[in-house]
């Protein structure tokens, strides 16, 4: 047994009825592993560093590691085959043909190479080989997973594609945890790169259990149409087209009287509404709170002036003083 997942973890009390329990999510990692989607968020490990692809924008982030909750996995194996050879500098591009269940070709490939999968030549081993010499198949396999961020798990789904090179170590990590009782789904998984692999490898680690609340976020995304959507278990529903307009009869209508300038009025033109802050991975961390200015300790009040006496008694104390000293003289 492998070293993954500590011998004395300590389950917490919330999780413990799960333990042991049958997971479809575990079945659906395992499946197709043996020893496309551009419109979502996605995780990109291009040159070994974790980017963020979202809205046609890419951001790269400084962690090394990344802590996930696996919340859907396709339970076949995607394929992709590219015309051209894969080249570290050049941009990414759709693959010329793909399948997300392994069985046919996408309708949105472009140049699908066979009808089925299974008896394609570029799904044979050997098909093409590597510069080092190893034989692999030219249409590469490829596990496809739906992650949020463990520490805002209520944030953006993002797809995750599992290279060929990382599916070993993607079923080694999910039958540790199944020796452990351990279901995929109450487990923070944490992602990192495989550093003496010469190309981008991930590697699969047991990051501890998820806190309560968590799990319950997490809850209602599995089996969700957009996990699966995500996974390429299901396909987008296509919005249909709009109905064409019915031509209105034409009335005359009396021209509306100018709205007065905005200028003219005295009034500000209403502010743009703000952006919603960006949520997962690539967020910016919330600026440390200034500390408030100590107040100013008061002043200690000050001290009363002694009371002067009036002017009769003072001319008696000096008399009596005078006529002290003239007793001693004597």
């Amino acid at each position: 047994m492998s070293n993954l997942i500590p011998a004395n973890v300590k389950v917490p009390a919330h999780l413990a009825a799960r333990m042991g329990q049958p997971s479809a999510l575990a079945q659906a990692l395992a499946g197709g592993i043996s020893g496309g989607g551009g419109e979502f968020p996605r995780i990109s490990i291009k040159g070994s560093r974790f980017r963020i692809v979202e809205d046609g924008a890419e951001t790269v982030l400084n962690q090394t590691q990344l802590d996930v909750v696996i919340v859907g996995a396709n339970p076949r194996l995607s394929k992709a085959w590219y015309a051209k050879e894969w080249n570290k500098d050049s941009e990414p591009q759709a693959p010329d043909c793909y399948s997300l269940d392994g069985v046919g070709p996408h309708p949105d490939s472009t140049n699908p190479q066979n009808d089925l999968c299974a008896n394609c030549p570029h799904n044979a081993w050997g098909s093409k080989v590597t510069p080092n010499g190893q034989q692999v198949k030219a249409c590469a396999d490829k596990k496809r997973l739906a992650v949020v961020a463990a520490d805002d798990a209520t944030g953006p789904v993002y797809l995750l594609e599992v290279t060929p090179a990382a599916l070993k170590g993607l079923n080694a990590y999910q039958k540790e945890l199944s020796v452990h009782g351990i279901a995929p789904e109450i487990a923070r998984t944490r992602i990192s790169f495989d550093t003496d692999a010469s190309f981008p490898k991930l590697k699969f680690g047991f990051g501890g259990f998820l806190d309560e609340e968590t799990m319950g976020a997490v809850d209602d995304l599995f089996g969700s149409d957009k996990v699966k959507e995500i996974t390429g278990e299901t396909q987008p529903a296509k919005a249909a087209p709009p109905p064409a307009p019915r031509s209105a009869p034409v009335r005359q209508v009396a021209p509306a009287a100018p709205a007065p300038a905005v200028e003219e009025a005295g009034e500000e033109a209403p502010a743009p509404a703000a952006a919603a802050p960006k949520r997962g991975f690539g967020a910016a961390k919330p600026a440390a709170a200034t500390p408030a200015p100590r107040a100013a300790a008061p002043k200690p009040a000050a001290k009363p002036a002694p009371a002067v006496s009036s002017g009769v008694d003072l001319a008696d104390e000096i008399a009596n003083m005078i006529g002290d000293m003239g007793t001693d003289d004597a």
